[in-house]
């Protein structure tokens, strides 16, 4: 009983220590679209292994008539698979991790909310609990949670090329950044808690945790 009960805690804390540099976030692989799991720029988790920790994403569009349309999606051995998926076009996808407990810290619920963008896509639209929105400017953002515009939040940009920056969104929650060269702009807020209790698979936690992404694609 003893071993098991060590294994499950090491499992646990492996996957605290992974949620703590990670992201969750959407790109493009051979023209579809994929949600990949790992601290960016690093190796991909694979399945099996931590891609296994994360609940199966639920990832849609928006359709022509302006609701959501989902998608399929496939665990693969580095990746879910986003079946039907196109560049072209906003992709979101929402996942998560069960319930966490360390030490005595509070029970708590990690959540990962993903977003791609191309760039000639234009303006967006929120669609998920924490989201990091393109506007109708080029390079700017506006992140909500709960529907509402936040402000002082910290954004993290990774460029296709250069230094990680980190910017702060102003009183209605935007931000901007610089576009240069064409590729990947990784946009990211971490962390964001909620003292809010619940049950997640009849687990009890006693906060939530939300992490946000966007993939900005520049051609």
């Amino acid at each position: 009983m003893l071993p098991r009960f060590l294994s499950t805690l090491s499992i646990l804390l492996c996957l605290t220590s992974a949620i703590s540099a990670h992201e969750v976030w959407i790109e493009e692989l051979d023209g579809k679209l994929v949600v990949r799991f790992a601290e960016y720029g690093e190796e991909y988790e694979k399945s099996p292994g931590h891609l296994d920790s994360l609940t199966a994403p639920q990832a849609w569009t928006t359709g022509e008539d302006g609701k959501p349309a989902p998608f399929e999606v496939q665990k693969k051995a580095d990746h879910f698979l986003l079946v039907g998926a196109t560049t072209a076009k906003g992709a979101t996808a929402e996942t998560g991790f069960p319930v966490m407990k360390r030490g005595d810290a509070p029970a708590r619920k990690p959540n990962f909310y993903a977003r791609w963008h191309h760039a000639a896509a234009g303006e967006a639209k929120p669609a998920m609990m924490f989201d990091i929105v393109p506007t109708a400017t080029p390079g700017e953002v506006q992140v909500f949670f709960r529907g509402k515009p936040m402000a002082d939040t910290k954004v993290f940009v990774v460029p296709p090329q250069g230094k990680e920056e980190e910017l702060t969104t102003d009183k209605d929650g935007k931000a901007k950044f610089t576009i240069g060269k064409s590729g990947n702009y990784l946009l990211y807020c971490k962390h964001h808690r909620e003292d809010l209790p619940g049950f997640s698979g009849g687990v009890a936690y006693e906060a939530l945790s939300h992490n946000c992404s966007l993939l900005w694609k520049q051609p």
